[in-house]
């Protein structure tokens, strides 16, 4: 396998190569969150066996290559969903990092990177009929039984809380790992920082890195860098 040219030139790692790309462009004393997908996978056959899929061979060594392509001067922490596929990548990029000499501690499972409070098979029955996005925003819109499906706005705001919250022990210059899903990584986005789901998937280890300013998050999203507002349910940083 060249996994140089598989990181290099194939498609689905463009998100990824976008992140590293971009890391060293946020300010040097900042802490940064950084909210990924898992890396490679087969597609599934059906959806409910969707959550037993582990990582490709592809996927383990790009996982690999994205930690041994982190910047070194800033120590690491990751946590994952408790789904195996997010697991391995939280691995394979703690064991890369570690390789080139980066200082990283694997802090295990965070349930709100795999649970949304969302009945599986509701959950399922929508992609039968909508496209991902649309669904995205149904349930933003407060569509759904709250019984069957947590409220958007109370998911979204109670896993910022959890999440942003550990900035405060994080270490100096630090970057916070979230290894989750697809869905998670847009809908987090969307709740947080109000971006809309755009028509395509999040590509593998593909997500966005934020810092916290004064009076504005520097957000990392798709290679590019935006300034947008902290919301008004959270604190402001100093």
């Amino acid at each position: 396998m060249n996994v140089e040219k598989i990181w290099k030139e194939e498609n689905w790692t463009a998100h990824a190569r976008a992140i590293i790309d971009n890391l060293d462009k946020f300010p040097k004393d900042s802490k940064i969150i950084l909210v990924l997908r898992h890396s490679h996978r087969n597609e599934p056959t059906i959806m409910e066996k969707m959550h037993k899929l582990r990582l490709t061979a592809k996927g383990h060594a790009i996982a690999k290559k994205f930690g041994e392509s982190l910047p070194t001067n800033r120590p690491i922490r990751l946590y994952h969903s408790i789904i195996w596929r997010c697991q391995e990548t939280a691995e394979n990029i703690h064991n890369g990092f570690k390789s080139i000499g980066g200082k990283s501690e694997l802090l295990g499972e965070l349930f709100p990177l795999y649970e949304i409070g969302i009945d599986n098979q509701s959950f399922a029955d929508q992609f039968l009929k909508y496209d991902f996005s649309k669904i995205l925003l149904r349930w933003a819109s407060g569509f759904y039984l709250p019984e069957d499906w947590t409220p958007f706005v109370e998911f979204t705001q109670n896993a910022a809380r959890l999440i942003w919250n550990q900035l405060t022990d994080a270490p100096e210059k630090g970057i916070d790992i979230y290894v989750t899903h697809d869905w998670h990584v847009m809908s987090l986005k969307f709740g947080w920082f109000a971006l809309p789901p755009d028509k395509r998937w999040v590509l593998f280890n593909g997500g966005f890195a934020f810092t916290f300013e004064t009076d504005h998050i520097l957000l990392l999203d798709y290679g590019q860098f935006k300034k947008v507002g902290i919301p008004h349910w959270w604190k402001k940083k100093k």
